[in-house]
């Protein structure tokens, strides 16, 4: 049922999905439309098409590629900030960000469509407790609002991949908050 309506709310990555399952050619439609998903997400390409692939996979069975894909783009955000390509980085922690959110939902074997933010923060509305809880010797807060702050401020990274207008400072300052919420986030998961 979550693929039936995965595909009828994203009907361009259904016919996407169909010729990948049956091992058809792209056209350049269908891979513009791939290479706008890898660009709203953080990831590339070829994870953009390995995810619609398993579209019809049960969430829980994708957990340890989710904990692999959120390894990647964390190390990948991490190794590029330290080169100083703070645009590129806040893409890829997005990437991280995204994958983390969908680790957590196969864990709980829900289905949540990553390349839609209101799909994101509709997942975490309906999916994370809001009873606070007591992270790392913070103050208690509630799972839900520890997700919706790492929503914030990775999109405002991610913002940054199109506008790149974003100050190197605060650029530092965000991209330090989003590695600590992933941490808080660890936690909750």
């Amino acid at each position: 049922m979550a693929l039936v309506k995965q595909l009828n709310e994203f009907p361009e990555v259904a016919v996407i999905y169909e010729k990948l399952t049956r091992r058809e050619s792209l056209n350049n439609r269908d891979l513009q439309i791939i290479d706008e998903l890898s660009k709203e997400t953080g990831w590339s390409v070829e994870d953009i098409m390995n995810e619609i692939k398993d579209l019809d996979m049960e969430p829980s069975s994708l957990v340890d590629k989710y904990q692999k894909l959120f390894e990647k783009y964390l190390n990948e955000a991490l190794e590029l900030k330290g080169k100083g390509d703070y645009i590129q980085a806040g893409e890829k922690l997005w990437g991280a960000v995204t994958a983390l959110i969908k680790l957590y939902a196969g864990k709980r074997n829900i289905t949540v469509a990553h390349w839609s933010h209101g799909k994101l923060f509709q997942f975490v509305k309906n999916n994370v407790d809001k009873k606070p809880i007591k992270l790392s010797g913070d103050p208690e807060i509630s799972p839900r609002d520890v997700f919706y702050k790492l929503l914030i401020e990775a999109g405002a990274l991610h913002d940054n991949f199109y506008a790149g207008d974003l100050p190197d400072d605060a650029f530092e300052i965000v991209f330090n908050k989003v590695i600590k919420l992933i941490e808080k986030v660890k936690e909750i998961i």
